[in-house]
């Protein structure tokens, strides 16, 4: 499972004492496939800890509208997508941290 957490794009993650707000997580097989479809840049690496800046977050959430704005959202999409919209209505981004 890849921990996500709530980060804004001016908080340094290596700050000392550094408190963030877990808002949900994404399963491997999900993740690959998100990465198939485009939706995640295939840069990012589910075993290493990354962040997504606001504005990625955002652009996520506009080509998950965009592909799924007639059909439902399939299996499994609907929490990732509420964390891309939680993040993006507090203008954060997301840290990526594998369990």
């Amino acid at each position: 499972m890849l921990d996500l957490y709530l980060i804004h794009d001016t908080q340094n993650m290596s700050s000392k004492g550094l408190a963030l707000e877990r808002v949900g997580g994404i399963k491997d097989e999900l993740f690959f496939q998100l990465q198939q479809e485009g939706i995640i840049e295939p840069w990012f690496d589910y075993y290493s800890k990354f962040r997504w800046q606001s504005e990625l977050v955002k652009r996520m959430v506009i080509k998950l509208q965009k592909r799924f704005s007639v059909a439902p959202l399939p299996k499994g999409y609907e929490l990732f997508v509420s964390v891309l919209n939680k993040a993006a209505r507090s203008n954060s981004g997301l840290l990526a941290i594998e369990d």
